[in-house]
């Protein structure tokens, strides 16, 4: 029995073992095998699957605003302090305007007292010279008088009649033309002065 198993051994060890597998199995291995070694090609020749598309990006959300960190109470006295000093400024300018506003009043106030008195001085220097010329006409004959009285302008020549006595302006007066003469009593009776004015030197009634 043992040598009759060993005989069966070598004779399939000799046949192979082609030929104890059924037809149908082995055309199923081939099968098998082609289909193994078809899968690697099959993978590599299949379509690669569609990369997936990025996601949009989303709008970031507004950030909240920032609560104050501090207390309601502190933040009100800074603001309160804030506001006080704006206002200390604002006063400060203001008081500074009015400054220079009191500076220039002042100067305006000094350049017009300045000028009144350079006015007043020319006044008297004014009104002395015409009194000059009333004492220098008075000393005149009354005919001389009147020869120059004609060249003179009529404002000047009814001051200075007006500063003299009455008696002395009538001889001067008379001693003119009667055109010139009528004009320049025209004029005494405008100025609504008496024709006698004395002088510094003169006492009333002389």
């Amino acid at each position: 029995m043992v040598f009759l198993a060993a005989v069966k051994l070598g004779v399939l060890l000799f046949l192979g073992i082609d030929a104890l597998v059924p037809e149908a199995a082995r055309q199923d291995g081939h099968m098998v095998v082609a289909a193994v070694m078809a899968t690697p090609k099959a993978l590599a020749q299949s379509p690669k699957p569609a990369e997936p598309k990025p996601a949009p990006a989303e709008t970031p959300a507004p950030a909240p605003a920032e609560k104050p960190s501090g207390p309601p109470g502190v933040l009100d006295w800074q603001e309160l302090n804030t506001r006080k000093e704006d206002l200390d400024r604002r006063e400060q300018a203001i008081a500074e305007l009015e400054a220079k506003l009191d500076q220039r009043v002042k100067e305006l106030a000094a350049l017009e007292a300045n000028l009144k008195t350079m006015l007043d001085q020319a006044q008297k220097t004014k009104d002395e010279k015409l009194r000059h010329l009333i004492d220098v006409y008075t000393n005149m004959k009354p005919k001389q008088a009147a020869e120059v009285l004609e060249t003179l302008d009529e404002r000047i020549a009814v001051k200075i009649l007006a500063g003299m006595k009455g008696r002395q302006a009538g001889e001067i007066l008379t001693g003119v033309s009667a055109k010139k003469a009528a004009t320049l009593s025209e004029a005494l009776t405008r100025l609504q002065l008496p024709p006698e004015t004395p002088g510094p030197d003169m006492a009333p009634g002389q």
